[in-house]
């Protein structure tokens, strides 16, 4: 059940660039325009079709730390079909060594 009620919100993504806008202002990409969606609650997922750098292809790896999102294609049926699973936080630390000492 994803419920009735509405909110007015601004969508942005993690990274806190000036790109990471999901919900630009018709015609001006570098501001926000409030949209109306289903109210959220904590654990809710959001769906962007289209992500553009927040897809694997285009993602600046582990950018912040920021473990990689699982992805989901969707066929001409409307299946979902998950293509990438999400990175573990381990896994992002899996291929650091130890700096040697007296480097710092």
């Amino acid at each position: 059940d994803v419920g009735t009620q509405t909110e007015s919100v601004v969508v942005v993504g993690h990274c806190c660039e000036s790109g990471d806008l999901m919900t630009p202002e018709a015609g001006e990409p570098e501001s926000l325009e409030e949209r109306t969606l289903r109210k959220a609650e904590i654990g809710d997922v959001l769906i962007m079709d289209g992500s553009g750098a927040y897809c694997a292809g285009m993602s600046s790896k582990n950018y912040n730390s920021f473990p990689e999102a699982p992805e989901v294609l969707v066929d001409g049926e409307g299946r979902a079909h998950l293509v990438r699973r999400r990175q573990e936080v381990s896994q992002i630390w899996e291929n650091e060594v130890d700096v040697p000492e007296g480097v710092f």
